[in-house]
């Protein structure tokens, strides 16, 4: 019995602690601050680092890869080493993100690399950096790109039971500070757009749009064709997807 009121008590404090982030991350106004309130949450655990952005592809100079960079608290040396040498297209927490969506402490990678040159090199090299603990989670943006949230630092415990609390907070803290830094550009659309839109949001087909609407289904595709040009998307999916991002639909 007293186990299991341990139990109960250990989920409120962190729902708490949920909520209380939660609440400071969509005050902050820039990804600086949402960074700090990431290590405040984090620093209990042991951490005392946080870096996360979008994953670069294979070919991409270190400057474009630092621009992928969303949210920054890792050591200056080792990120100018780190993007300068290219160290990582060779960093295995990135090859895992790249072909898992499950998150994961670092020390349960070490049985993939320990016989290859490379990223036993940059692991280890990382720990110079007191970078020897860490906890990565994948995520996938609303436009299909890969991404990563990293939380490091010399020593650190992940309980099983909080391992879905720093999911949460990562993808939370990395979606907000994804608005921040790439805020959409305005977009003007005519109120027959907004009309379609947002049933096209309710996934009704064009059929289904032009006679809620009375009104052609050859209008009603046009305007789907002029919405995709407007946003820049590919498909109906995308579509809906921006516009969600621009905060176009009710």
């Amino acid at each position: 019995m007293q186990a299991v009121q341990q139990g109960v008590t250990m989920s409120r404090r962190t729902l708490d602690d949920t909520l209380t982030f939660i609440a400071r991350v969509d005050k902050a106004s820039t990804p600086a601050e949402i960074a700090d309130a990431v290590v405040d949450v984090a620093r209990p655990l042991g951490f005392s680092h946080v870096l996360a952005g979008i994953i670069p592809i294979p070919g991409m100079t270190a400057e474009q890869q630092i621009s992928n960079v969303v949210l920054h608290r890792w050591p200056k040396a080792w990120s100018e080493r780190y993007f300068t040498k290219g160290y990582l297209f060779d960093d295995p927490t990135i090859q895992r993100v790249n072909t898992s969506t499950e998150p994961f402490l670092w020390s349960e990678l070490e049985p993939t690399y320990r016989n290859t040159p490379a990223p036993t090199r940059v692991m280890g090299e990382a720990r110079e950096f007191n970078l020897g603990c860490g906890f990565t989670v994948p995520m996938i943006t609303l436009n299909g790109q890969t991404a990563g949230f990293s939380l490091a630092s010399e020593r650190a415990e992940v309980p099983s039971i909080l391992r879905g609390q720093l999911q949460l907070i990562a993808m939370y803290a990395f979606a907000r500070a994804l608005g921040q830094k790439y805020k959409p550009a305005p977009v003007n659309l005519t109120p027959r757009e907004m009309d379609i839109l947002q049933w096209m949001a309710e996934g009704k087909s064009d059929w289904e749009i032009s006679v809620i609407l009375k009104v052609s289904e050859h209008l009603v595709d046009k305007i789907a064709r002029q919405l995709r040009a407007k946003l820049n998307a590919t498909n109906r999916t995308q579509t809906v997807a921006v516009a969600l991002r621009h905060n176009l639909i009710r």
